[in-house]
């Protein structure tokens, strides 16, 4: 994979900031698509080729002052925090990155990793600057602002002990002023495992968050998830029909690729980054004229049933509408185009 350096806009110093309509739920920033894990299942992989490591890498990624001039661009809001997240986030800059980027930044933020660095050098390298990544209890997020994956197999492989490495790692930055603690209201951290049929619940015997979540997509020509629109992830893979039909969507969420594109949904940005050329960004978040009215609307796609299952899986969102029977998918879908015959269920 090959991402062309033309796609880089080298932007002014500053930037105009972004209207952000009241209804965003999500902003995630992939710093970088590389990973120190290899693991047979991975929420990148539409494919789920087992082979992660192969087909995802960077040859190209933002500095950190470019991430801080996108990240100027979006207001300060304490109930909407940056998610950094990758590939794995930590190995941004050679480890250094997310410092960088915190110091010249003034939002708060979440990160998704694995904890690939040693606690002492992740908080070393983030230059004083941990207090934007500690929401604390005054928010009422849904979750908790450091979100660590637990992967057996491969942290095994890694660090030898596993989840017991992973739950050292976690509580150690109770030394460096992070809240770790199973209360939920009381913790910065939990720790999350993918309740993929093949992996055994671990025991973790400490004072720690852990939580399954659940997993998505097929296996053993099972669909796992619940998912809002019918076939939108197995239509294709279980043969129900030899290609993905036309709809039209849009997305809740504002996705930024490595190098600062701005992608109306994941399947789409994994596919660029795969490779396929036809996938097209809506626009570049280093770009002045870039602004959120290019995700407001409906666009034409042609790849529902092929859909990435964190896309279109019910779920609650930042405003807690599930718990008022209200549920969430990251996209809205309208006007598929529905071959006679074919049953939506």
């Amino acid at each position: 994979m090959s991402i062309s350096s033309e796609r880089i806009i080298f932007a002014p110093r500053r930037l105009p900031q972004l209207q952000l309509p009241a209804s965003l739920n999500y902003i995630g920033a992939f710093l970088t698509m590389d990973c120190n894990l290899n693991c047979s299942y991975c929420i990148n992989d539409p494919e789920q080729a087992g082979d992660r490591r192969a087909i995802f890498h960077d040859s190209k990624v933002l500095r950190p002052e470019q991430w801080a001039q996108i990240f100027g661009r979006i207001p300060f809001r304490s109930d909407l925090p940056i998610t950094l997240q990758g590939g794995e986030p930590m190995m941004y800059w050679k480890g250094k990155g997310i410092g960088m980027i915190l110091e010249r930044s003034d939002n708060y933020f979440d990160l998704l990793t694995n904890f690939a660095l040693q606690p002492e050098v992740f908080v070393r390298n983030l230059n004083n600057q941990q207090h934007k990544l500690q929401r604390g209890t005054n928010v009422g997020m849904p979750y908790q602002s450091i979100r660590v994956s637990y992967h057996a197999k491969e942290m095994n492989r890694v660090w030898r002990t596993g989840i017991d490495e992973l739950v050292r790692r976690c509580e150690r930055l109770r030394d460096f002023g992070f809240m770790v603690s199973r209360d939920r209201d009381k913790s910065d951290v939990c720790i999350y495992m993918v309740g993929h049929p093949e992996n055994e619940l671990p025991k973790v015997d400490a004072d720690v968050m852990f939580e399954v979540k659940p997993f998505l997509g097929m296996h053993d020509g099972k669909l796992y998830g619940d998912y809002m629109y019918p076939h939108s992830t197995d239509l294709v893979e279980r043969g129900l029909h030899p290609t993905s039909l036309k709809c039209e969507c849009r997305t809740t969420e504002l996705l930024i690729d490595p190098v600062g594109d701005v992608w109306d949904c994941h399947y789409h940005l994994y596919q660029a980054w795969l490779g396929r050329r036809e996938y097209r960004p809506v626009g570049n978040m280093l770009d002045p004229a870039f602004s959120m009215d290019k995700l407001a609307e409906f666009h034409a796609c042609n790849d529902y049933g092929k859909c990435v299952g964190c896309d279109t899986k019910i779920k609650n969102n930042r405003f807690m509408s599930l718990m008022q029977g209200k549920p969430h998918t990251s996209v809205e879908i309208r006007n598929i185009r529905w071959p006679k015959g074919l049953p939506r269920v």
